[in-house]
């Protein structure tokens, strides 16, 4: 039915989220100990490759647009291999959402409840993740729309209140840093607000209202961008760089150099919303993402239950991996974007290929 389809707007809200999630410690740290001042343009660099993955991902929507991710693959390969593509896509996922989960465990109760256990606050939002799954994908493009709104303002209110803390010395000196300093950020950011975009290819074509993919992801995508290099841009010119490195989350810090109508206390807890926002709606997608691949290649028919057990999880995954904090920090940056750009440059890469010469041997 018309009515149950999702919109071109609630599509590009999705991508607008996923896009920006690991900018909170993963991403803005990677960049920071890189390239150093000269991180703020590592976002407007990452449009060109971003643009070149988004019309592999229209590629991927428009074969086939009446199919799931899932029955597309299996008609483009046999069942064996199809199954491992999927496999080794939730395997990926499930990969993101641990780190996605235990980053915002790990900022919530450093900045906010020092004394409360990462397991009790991941549950507090394992019970919110749930709820909007439930509700089916309509329900979580609304949120994620209704999201969206609220953090344009908080963002611009953000951006605005800290132009008179910019300082252009902390940028300089301009272009400073090396090629392989340079490829070392462009691979984190490819990496983590890049590749997980690919997600949204779980969303059927034909269950979009008009669907104008072209013009929706590119919007999305090159908007999202533009946000992070802003919010780069922010905290460096404000901070330094070296007060950057020096600070977990220098991107959340800086908000406290904000006051708004004479009022400076604790504005940062609201202004953050933006950033928690991106977190939680990332996570939702990529538990829907595994739950629908699973269910497909297992034929599960009871989703809520589904998603209760991958959520569950998540849940002790993040219990356990958040006793070994350092040790992940160092994976993130140094090996695991080199491992996941080449896996999923691959996997893509194949797909394209494959779905190019299925439709010459129609034609």
């Amino acid at each position: 039915m018309e009515k149950n389809k999702i919109n071109n707007l609630e599509l590009g809200s999705i991508i607008y989220f996923i896009s920006r999630a690991f900018l909170l410690s993963v991403t803005f740290n990677a960049v920071i100990k890189y390239t150093k001042q000269d991180s703020w343009y590592i976002p407007i660099l990452n449009i060109i490759p971003g643009i070149i993955f988004i019309f592999f991902l229209i590629s991927l929507m428009n074969y086939e647009p009446n199919l799931p991710l899932t029955e597309k693959l299996k008609k483009l390969f046999n069942n064996k291999i199809s199954n491992i593509m999927l496999i080794s896509s939730v395997l990926f996922a499930s990969f993101l959402g641990i780190v996605n989960y235990l980053n915002l465990g790990n900022f919530i109760q450093s900045q906010f409840l020092s004394n409360t256990p990462i397991l009790a606050i991941s549950i507090m939002f394992s019970i919110a993740t749930y709820y909007v799954l439930s509700k089916g994908i309509n329900a979580i493009t609304r949120a994620s729309t209704i999201f969206l709104y609220i953090n344009i303002v908080l963002f611009l209110l953000s951006f605005i209140s800290l132009i008179p803390q910019f300082r252009i010395s902390n940028l300089m000196p301009f272009f400073n840093s090396s090629v392989k300093d340079n490829f070392n950020s462009l691979l984190n950011f490819y990496a983590f607000n890049i590749t997980p975009i690919f997600m949204i290819s779980i969303i059927p074509k034909s269950s979009i209202k008009n669907p104008k993919l072209k013009k929706t992801l590119l919007i999305s995508f090159i908007f999202s961008a533009i946000t992070l290099f802003i919010m780069i841009f922010s905290t460096i010119s404000t901070f330094g760089y070296e007060l950057s490195i020096l600070y977990e989350y220098p991107e959340f810090h800086v908000l406290k150099n904000i006051s708004i109508g004479g009022l400076s206390s604790r504005i940062e807890s609201i202004l953050v919303i933006q950033l928690l926002f991106d977190v939680f709606i990332s996570h939702v997608i990529i538990i829907y993402f595994i739950a629908n691949i699973i269910a497909s290649i297992f034929k599960i028919k009871k989703m809520n239950l589904l998603y209760f057990i991958i959520i569950t999880i998540f849940v002790i995954g993040v219990s356990l991996f958040s006793r070994f904090n350092i040790y992940i920090d160092n994976i993130l940056i140094n090996g695991i974007p080199l491992i996941s750009s080449i896996f999923t440059i691959i996997l893509d890469s194949i797909i394209f290929i494959k779905i190019k010469t299925s439709k010459k041997l129609v034609n």
